[in-house]
Parts: C-alpha cells; sequence; structure tokens
C-alpha cells in the first residue's frame, strides 16, 4: 500500500483518500458503502473502491448497476410510472449479465466517487502496472475504469482495448475549449456572461465561505441533484462539505441573495481540466434569476482565466452545446482476463448489446 508523501498530506486527494480508507466511502457520499483502498502503483496514490453492501440506491459513482440500469429506470420513473414499469421489463436482460459477469463486485480504480473522474495520460507501462497491482488485490472481482474519452484523454481507451479490457458505453459527455475566440462569441454565453455580472446576486469565493454556510451549500446540492434528479446521484455527505471548504478537495463557490445563500457550485481541477462534480440551486426561486445559468457561466470564465480545458460532464446537452460544448461518447472500461469464462462471456455478451445500442442512444440524447 503506497506511503502517503508528506506533500500530499495537505492536499485535499490525500484527506480524501485517509478518511476513506479509515471509514469507506459512505465518509464521503452517503450512497456509496464501499471499502476504499489504494493501488501500489503509482504516486500520487489511486483509490479503488468495491461496494460491501448491495442497496437499490447505491450511487452510480460506485455501482454498475446503477450506472447501466437503475439511473435510467429512475429517469422514466419520474417521466411517467408507465415508462418506469417498460425500462424495468427491458433492463431484465442487461440485470441477469452484470449479475453474471459479477460487476456489482467491481473493483473501481481512480474512482473518487464523483461523477467525472479525471485521469492522468497513462502510458502502456502505467496501465500494465495499474492493472496488476489492483488484480492482484482483487483477484476474484473484475476491475472497472470509470470516465474513459477519447476527448479527454486521447488514445486512453485504444491502449486500453490492447491490453485486454472492454469498452462499455457509458453516458455522452461534453468538452469545451474555452481558449477557442469562437465559445464567446455564442449569444447564448454572452448573455451568460452579462447576466453573471448583474449585482442582485453576490458572487461569493471559497476564501469568503465559512462553516456556517456548509449546511446551506448541502441543502442547495440537494435540492438540485438529489430531490429533483435523482436519488442515485451522489450524496454527498456534511463532512464532504467540510472538507472541501477546508483543503479544497471541490473549490466551492457560491451565490448570495439577500445574504442568503442560494446557489453552489464546485470546480474540480486536475491534468488541465476543470470540471464541476457539484452543483445545486434553490429549486423554490423563480426561474428568471437563472441561478444555473450564472453557475455554469462562473465555471467557464474561470475555465478561461485559468488557462485549462472545460469538462462539461452529462446533461443538459443542449444548453452545453450553445454554450461550446462538442459530444464525445465516454466509456467505462471492464478487464476479466483472469476470471471464470462464465464471468468474461457474460461480460461480452453485455458489451455486444451495449455497443450496439446504447452507444446510438448516448449520441442521441446525452
Amino acid at each position: 500500500m503506497n506511503r502517503l508523501e508528506p506533500a500530499l498530506l495537505l492536499d485535499g486527494h490525500a484527506s480524501w483518500l485517509s478518511q476513506a480508507r479509515l471509514n469507506g466511502g459512505q465518509h464521503w457520499v452517503r450512497n456509496a458503502a464501499c471499502d476504499v483502498c489504494c493501488s501500489d502503483a503509482g504516486n500520487p496514490p489511486i483509490p479503488v473502491t468495491r461496494l460491501h453492501t448491495f442497496s437499490a440506491q447505491d450511487s452510480y459513482v460506485a455501482s454498475a448497476r446503477s450506472a447501466w440500469l437503475r439511473y435510467a429506470q429512475d429517469e422514466a420513473q419520474r417521466k411517467s410510472r408507465s415508462l418506469g414499469t417498460l425500462a424495468q421489463v427491458a433492463a431484465l436482460p442487461l440485470s441477469g449479465l452484470i449479475t453474471a459477469a459479477r460487476l456489482d463486485e467491481a473493483a473501481v480504480i481512480n474512482n473518487w466517487l464523483i461523477s467525472t473522474n479525471l485521469h492522468p495520460q497513462w502510458q502502456d507501462s502505467d496501465l500494465s502496472l495499474l492493472t496488476e497491482s489492483v488484480m492482484a488485490r482483487h483477484c476474484d472481482s473484475p476491475l472497472l475504469l470509470r470516465n474513459v474519452s477519447d476527448a479527454v484523454n486521447p488514445g486512453l481507451a485504444q491502449r486500453l482495448a490492447a491490453q485486454g479490457w472492454t469498452l462499455l458505453p457509458a453516458r455522452q459527455i461534453y468538452t469545451c475549449d474555452p481558449q477557442d475566440p469562437a465559445v464567446w462569441q455564442s449569444p447564448n454565453v454572452k448573455r451568460d456572461q452579462k447576466l453573471l455580472a448583474q449585482t442582485e446576486l453576490q458572487l461569493c469565493g471559497p476564501d469568503t465561505l465559512g462553516a456556517d454556510d456548509l449546511p446551506a451549500l448541502r441543502r442547495c446540492f440537494r435540492a438540485l441533484f438529489i430531490d429533483k434528479h435523482s436519488v442515485l446521484n451522489p450524496d454527498f455527505t456534511a463532512e464532504f462539505f467540510a472538507l472541501c471548504l477546508d483543503k479544497r478537495f471541490l473549490e466551492l463557490h457560491a451565490l448570495r441573495l439577500d445574504g442568503r445563500i442560494v446557489g453552489v457550485i464546485g470546480f474540480y481541477q486536475r491534468y488541465g481540466w476543470l470540471t464541476t462534480p457539484l452543483l445545486g440551486y434553490d429549486t423554490a426561486l423563480p426561474p428568471e434569476l437563472g441561478l444555473y445559468r450564472r453557475l455554469m457561466a462562473l465555471l467557464l470564465r474561470e475555465a478561461q482565466a485559468r488557462g485549462l480545458r472545460l469538462h462539461y460532464s452529462s446533461g443538459a446537452g443542449a444548453f452545453k452545446q450553445h454554450r461550446g460544448g462538442v459530444p464525445a461518447l465516454e466509456y467505462s472500461a471492464v478487464f476479466s482476463a483472469h476470471l471464470p469464462g462464465r464471468q468474461r462471456l457474460a461480460l461480452g455478451t453485455l458489451a455486444g448489446i451495449l455497443q450496439r445500442m446504447a452507444g446510438p442512444i448516448l449520441s442521441r440524447h446525452g
């Protein structure tokens, strides 16, 4: 197990990892009942998560079943009960294959239990060492790597496939180059930046937020991502928000209206990219305030100011494409060469179905 280097002890990632190893993933994400260990390969340390109990409310950041099945079923159910029932029936064959492949028990590599894990530019030797390291400790389970996309890590998918990993379509994402002047010529971007400059809402950076603000920040996040969207989104704990404030695992920014926090966004910066795994606002306020537009405008502005590429993550595809977002397909990669033939067969069958069906669907509706 890697020793944490002294220089990393003050870093938010090191704090996240040390507590997760002691207390499990639920210390940071309430609906991620997973053990967390550390790969022996590479420095800085790489977390590996594995569910130790299974629930219908496991977040998709920890559960392959939630990522590929439950989330789609949950969305369909929210639209209509009949659609939800249809989605459950349609998912039965995939559910059986996930069980047969034992993906519920996968060891998930470089998984910080957020929507978008940003990976370094691993080369062939790095991937070989990483695979061998994790496989030695998890010899009875598949290995899984989320958030694999050529738009973010060029060539990674091909290198994984060449080393025997299976690529499963996962979601449609959007990336943006804020240094491109054409992005700032978009009428939507211009309107959003003008809205952001208005002063009826106060922008608050991490230096102006305190411990007393943490409950309101968490309420804003949960109002949007848990209450409005899905209980399968990562339900960040109060301890996670405190970590972000104290160690800046995510860099928290907020919107205040008449002194009250009404919006929050968390910046995640790594390997030349900026993304936001945490965003929320008071959904009871009038849409005319444009809270989501302001927060996303702040994200775009900060990416440009820092000279970073922007990872818009998934969802709200039309909104993001009108603001410089370029669609790309993201995969999860699974390694199963060390497992019995029946598990490898189930995984291959699942991959064939997802590659034929999920890819085109994700491309249209991401």
